[in-house]
């Protein structure tokens, strides 16, 4: 038995205790938390600059 078969036979194995691993909630459930994620850096970044903006005494962006 190859490696290819071991891998593909755990898989399934996997996918056949889980059964929500392979749904369509679980895709937009990963897709929710991407966008969380994404937001969450967007956010931090919109803060950085407004300090720097604020707080012209401490550079967070370099050469400005």
């Amino acid at each position: 038995m190859s490696w290819l078969d071991k891998i593909a036979k755990k898989r399934l194995a996997e996918l056949e205790e889980h059964p929500e691993l392979n749904s369509d909630k679980f895709s937009e459930k990963m897709s929710t938390l991407y966008f969380a994620i994404v937001l969450l850096i967007v956010a931090i970044l919109i803060l950085l600059f407004w300090y720097d903006i604020e707080h012209f005494e401490i550079w967070i962006f370099p050469q400005r």
